[in-house]
Parts: C-alpha cells; structure tokens; sequence
C-alpha cells in the first residue's frame, strides 16, 4: 500500500476529529448553563445538607445572573460558622471536564476501527469512565483545599494526600498543557483493545 494512502488515511482522521471536536467547542446557545445545572444537582446530591466538622457546610449554588455572565461556571460555596461570610471557589466546567470530554468523543469517532459499531463502543466505554474520573480528578484540589489548605477546613487530610492529590491534578488535568492527558490515553487504551483494521497510519518498514 502506498504512502500516499496512508497518509490520506491519517489526514483522513485528523479532519473528522477536528470537526467533531470544534463542532462541539463552538458556542452553542443554552449548553453551557445546562451543564452547569446538572453537574450542580449531582454536586448538591452528595454535599448539600452535610456538615462537615467545625460545622462547616458545602453546596454548590447557580443563579440566572452568574450563569449570564459565566455560563460555564460553577460555584462551591463553603459556610462556616466562624467566617462572617461564605467561601465561594469558582470551577470552570468548560476546561476542567467538558473540553476533555469533547476531545474524548471527537477521537472515538474519528479512530480507524472500520465500523460505525466499533467506534460507537469505544465512545460508550470511554464516556462511562471518562466522566467520573475527571469529576473524580476536578475534586482532588477542592479536596485538598477544603482539607487543610484554605481558609474553611472542612475535615483534615494527611500531609502526604495533599501531595497526591495536587500532583495526579497537575499531571492529568492541569490547564493549559495536561487537560487532555486523559482522553487521549483512554482513547489509545479502547481503540487498542479493539485492533483496528482500517488502513494503518503508518506504512510497514517506515522509519
């Protein structure tokens, strides 16, 4: 099989990626704020009405005016009986968890598998454990934060789970460079699993 083919089968991929990944970064009206509300509910539906020690409470709170000026962000808001006022940390739902989940779903569907059904199950698998990892890893920083490391000390984590926790953050999630880390290593994982048989990327004996 030619280089040229090969090459055209890699182009090939790289287009239907870039589509479907821009496709789904563009601005779409009333998406963002969505988002947000669902990943609230999920939110208050394991913190909110807990007290956390020191009496400390979470919840994760949207209003229509934040969602105007911020349609993609989320705020956890922490209240403690010895501060005057909430702590309130704002989460970028837009880079942390929706960005990667879009690079996710654009290489699934654009990987050279042959069948429409393969990559349907790569996407379905991937999204299945995709999501609560990066919901998992978002937390980490939060769970440090409220853990010792900032101003509401909701309970109290070791020296050694901070480190762990802010280090697997940077490694696999830390915007700029790492945000999209993951995806693309359960991505490979999938389709690899799979054996593709499209045409391969690169041809036999190339260096």
């Amino acid at each position: 099989m030619s280089r040229d083919l090969h090459w055209k089968a890699l182009l090939q991929m790289l287009f239907a990626f870039a589509c479907v990944f821009g496709g789904l970064a563009l601005p779409i009206p009333g998406l963002g704020p969505s988002y947000v509300r669902a990943h609230a509910a999920l939110g208050n539906a394991l913190v909110a009405g807990t007290t956390f020690d020191h009496g400390v409470s979470l919840e994760f709170v949207v209003s229509q005016a934040e969602l105007v000026a911020h349609p993609w962000q989320l705020t956890l808001q922490a209240r403690d009986p010895l501060l005057a006022q909430p702590v309130n940390v704002p989460i970028d739902l837009r880079t942390l968890l929706f960005l990667p989940l879009a690079a996710f779903i654009g290489l699934a569907l654009a990987a050279p598998l042959g069948s429409a059904r393969r990559n349907a199950r790569v996407l379905g698998i991937g999204l299945l454990i995709l999501e609560p990892a990066l919901l998992l890893l978002t937390a980490l920083p939060l769970l440090s934060f409220f853990g010792g490391t900032g101003p509401v000390c909701a309970f109290r984590l070791s020296p050694i789970l901070h480190v762990l926790f802010q280090t697997a953050y940077r490694a696999l999630v830390s915007p700029p460079g790492m945000m999209y880390a993951l995806p693309l290593l359960l991505c490979w994982a999938l389709v690899a699993r799979l054996k593709p048989v499209a045409v391969p990327l690169l041809p036999s004996g190339a260096q």
